[in-house]
């Protein structure tokens, strides 16, 4: 496997103040020193290595005209190059954002547009995307593509030990897109020090990740999921193995080929994983199994924990992060059979259960459903270019999480849906309000309605309740128009279209979802 060809820098503590989280990478790095840091199957980087490349991106950056504050989108799949470009971004004080890969190119040249992002980072391989999502932008930001002869332009780049610009803990970091209930991402704002945070609290959260340890990351980089585990792994100065494709073989021999220490996966794949033979391998190294995403079955949490010695169930978001996280583990999961509660929550961070339609001071008895309020030191500052929800949900140093759920007896949280129509669905969050809007543009669908209904696999499964203008609209048709007329991604069609009469409502008219899962669960 190639290394990445680099000297060996001294850290330039210089280069930010020590409450962000670009002086605890350069720290990280140089304490990693000649140990591998990010590894992928075409390359790896030791921390010395990480250090000098990350370091000229910084540079490189600079020097084409990106200041401190401008947004660097990235369209790109996870790597060690990813990885050390993200971190450039953060070096430079720039602000980094992941763009999800699957999106389409109408909505990726939207974001790109309300971002006011000046430069678009791409993997090679998804360069013809990135021509297609900004061929016909007013405003294109500049593409970059990491291939080998931009590395070559980098790495011949002058090793900066000093550089011009400070970075500050309360400086804007990274903007992490996050489904919003009107399909039009949220942009969660995470400064310096609120990233810092993260990275300190995933300590907790992973089992005291230090640099014995190593962890598989799979998701992509767009997922709340990658910053929370990332930056626990790189404050732990622990390997970080970057995968690009989940199949449960492959999970399975890369945890016994990497001598994985940490797995993360989502209940969906946890069940997939369990399903397969894992006689054949030998994972005896792993000793951390976290879940997130959705609660696990307690059949889920007893076969994990067969695998290996400690279970985790975490309630992580994207404007929470690990200081924000709730955390159950065996005492918990196994111990006491709660398999479905998230624990409590981690050092410093608290949780409130209080009434969806009131304030965050009406807090509700132990034991009523409610919806659930955060508050931590890695909690974001809000949301990009949206005032109005942000100061709906970040109240007086809280965020109003959208989720509901209830503290048991134990003074333990357990979740029991959403107070809007987010799907979760495989650990991805798809807003029904966004498909049913695509669905009425259709001249035949008189009324439509999106739900998640509970699926063993994927956790919820997309539905469609449509009501026709004519007898003879076809599914196929519709989804057909979802794909092509309103630039549906695959993962956001519905998995099932019902035609029906007419849609239920409430007392005041409004469509009454819970009665069409009523109606199917029944």
């Amino acid at each position: 496997m190639p290394t990445i060809h680099s000297d060996t820098l001294a850290a330039p503590d210089t280069l930010a103040a020590s409450e962000t989280l670009a002086a605890l990478f350069l720290r990280s790095c140089r304490w990693k020193g000649r140990d591998v840091f990010f590894t992928d199957p075409i390359e790896s980087a030791s921390g010395h290595e990480a250090q000098a490349r990350s370091l000229r991106i910084a540079a490189y950056l600079a020097e084409r005209g990106v200041a401190q504050g401008e947004r660097v989108a990235m369209l790109c799949k996870s790597s060690v190059r990813h990885a050390l470009a993200w971190f450039g971004c953060v070096l430079r004080g720039a602000v980094a954002c992941n763009l999800h890969i699957r999106e389409t190119p109408p909505r990726l040249a939207q974001t790109l547009a309300w971002l006011d992002a000046v430069v678009l980072l791409c993997d090679a391989d998804l360069a013809p995307l990135a021509a297609e999502v900004t061929a016909n932008m007013a405003h294109p930001p500049r593409v970059i593509t990491l291939d080998q002869a931009w590395l070559d332009v980098v790495d011949a780049m002058d090793a900066p030990s000093r550089h011009a610009w400070s970075i500050q803990p309360d400086d804007l970091g990274a903007i992490q897109l996050s489904s919003g209930t009107t399909g039009q991402p949220k942009g969660v704002m995470h400064t310096q020090r609120t990233m810092l945070e993260n990275a300190k609290a995933g300590q907790l959260i992973y089992g005291a990740a230090g640099p014995a340890d190593s962890t598989l990351v799979l998701m992509q980089p767009s997922f709340a999921a990658w910053p929370n585990v990332v930056l626990g792994y790189v404050g732990g100065k622990a390997r970080v193995v970057f995968g690009q494709q989940f199949t449960p073989g492959s999970f399975l021999e890369t945890l016994a080929r990497e001598r994985i220490t940490m797995a993360p996966l989502v209940p969906t794949m946890w069940r997939m994983v369990l399903a397969e033979d894992r006689t054949r391998f030998d994972l005896a190294s792993v000793r951390v199994a976290t879940i997130s995403g959705e609660a696990p079955a307690p059949s889920d949490v007893e076969r994990i924990h067969r695998l290996c010695p400690l279970v985790a169930s975490v309630y992580l978001s994207s404007e929470g992060g690990c200081g924000c996280g709730v955390l159950a583990m065996n005492d918990t999961l196994l111990t006491r059979g709660k398999a479905g509660s998230s624990g409590k929550p981690v050092v410093h961070a608290d949780l409130r259960i209080v009434d969806p339609e009131g304030s965050i001071d009406d807090e509700l008895p132990a034991g009523s459903v409610g919806e659930i309020v955060l508050t931590g030191p890695s909690l974001a500052i809000g949301y990009w270019k949206d005032e109005a929800l942000t100061r709906a949900r970040f109240v007086a140093g809280w965020w109003r999480s959208g989720d509901l759920g209830w503290i048991d007896a134990d003074g333990e949280l357990t979740l029991s849906g959403r107070t809007d129509n987010l799907i979760n669905t495989g650990g991805i969050k798809v807003s029904g309000e966004e498909i049913e809007r695509v669905l009425l543009q259709h001249p035949d669908v008189v009324q439509a309605a999106v739900i998640g209904m509970d699926d063993a696999q994927w956790g919820q499964r997309i539905e469609a309740f449509v009501v026709p203008r004519n007898p003879s609209l076809a599914a196929a048709e519709l989804l057909a128009h979802c794909r092509e007329r309103g630039a549906l991604a695959a993962f956001k069609l519905p998995k099932a279209i019902h035609f029906v009469a007419v849609l239920p409502t409430g007392p005041t008219g409004k469509l009454y979802r819970r009665g069409l899962r009523s109606e199917q669960a029944g």
